[in-house]
């Protein structure tokens, strides 16, 4: 469980260990000593999701601190190629466990689900503060039957970063212009044939094409929500529109609600910046509760 420095950008980086074997590798943006914002990505994402969220979050003051779920990026895969939504859950417990203080949250998608269940279900995991991205209780199921059908393309994987990135500007034409090959080598793998395959594992779309069955267990956690919370939506986005924000906020109307225009569901990777503006009054606020309170 070792943190290493890395001097050359220095971020620093940390591995632990799940009850059953799995071991999750964390990156670390900023001072220790900093009040924490844990960011967890997306179903079929990685920690580099968040490399720019993070190093703006810690020049304004925080620490931030980036995981890569189970089955993504560097951490491992399940040896027996299952995956069940609980063990997602409790690594988020495991991951909180382990930071120096009670963080707040920003989830984005899967990684959003996670938290609100890991907060609101008994063990009940301490949060400061929860901020959604595009997601929430109930979504369209048609932006996520054309999402799993876009991964389970090309499963003999891609002959170059190129060819990949053609196929990720097919699927979202709105980032054209953004997309680049050169940030695609974060997200893929390249096996000894020479082929980049994704950094996840495939095995985890069975579990995924299964997601719709939590929507009733996360009602019921939104329900239970009384901390703090800021839904970002993306403006463009394939998975949740007016009606499924409006049920969200019967469910918790206390939580706060901005859109992002010019995104669709991948609201920090399809406009940064945006993101950024969009969430750091609501962090500032956080932040100026917590100082009052100490």
């Amino acid at each position: 469980m070792e943190a290493v420095r890395n001097l050359h950008n220095d971020i620093r980086r940390r591995q632990i260990w799940t009850d059953d074997g799995i071991r999750l590798h964390l990156r670390y943006y900023g001072d220790d000593r900093a009040p924490c914002v844990l960011m967890a990505h997306g179903f079929g994402q990685t920690q580099y999701a968040w490399e720019a969220t993070g190093w703006q979050l810690a020049a304004a003051g925080w620490q931030a601190v980036s995981y890569d779920a189970r089955g993504h990026g560097e951490s491992d895969r399940a040896p027996s190629g299952e995956y069940d939504f609980e063990q997602f859950v409790e690594d988020f417990r495991r991951v909180c466990d382990s930071l120096p203080n009670t963080p707040i949250v920003i989830g984005a998608s899967m990684g959003g689900l996670t938290a609100l269940l890991a907060h609101s279900e008994k063990p009940k995991v301490d949060l400061r503060a929860m901020v959604l991205v595009d997601i929430a209780p109930r979504w369209d199921e048609r932006g996520v039957a054309a999402m799993l059908a876009f991964m389970r393309q090309h499963p003999d994987g891609f002959a170059s970063l190129d060819e990949a990135k053609e196929a990720v500007r097919a699927f979202l034409p709105h980032r054209r212009r953004n997309t680049r090959s050169t940030g695609l080598n974060r997200n893929l793998r390249q096996a000894r044939n020479g082929r980049w395959y994704w950094h996840w594992d495939p095995a985890m779309l069975a579990l995924a094409e299964k997601s719709s069955n939590l929507q009733s267990r996360l009602q019921s956690a939104s329900r239970r929500l009384k901390i703090p919370t800021l839904l970002i939506a993306g403006g463009m986005s394939e998975l949740i529109g007016a009606e499924h924000i409006s049920e969200f906020r019967k469910l918790a109307p206390h939580a706060e609600t901005v859109e992002v225009n010019d995104a669709a569901h991948m609201v920090a990777g399809d406009a940064n910046d945006h993101f950024l503006s969009a969430i750091t009054p609501f962090l500032r606020r956080q932040a100026e509760q917590g100082a009052n309170s100490s």
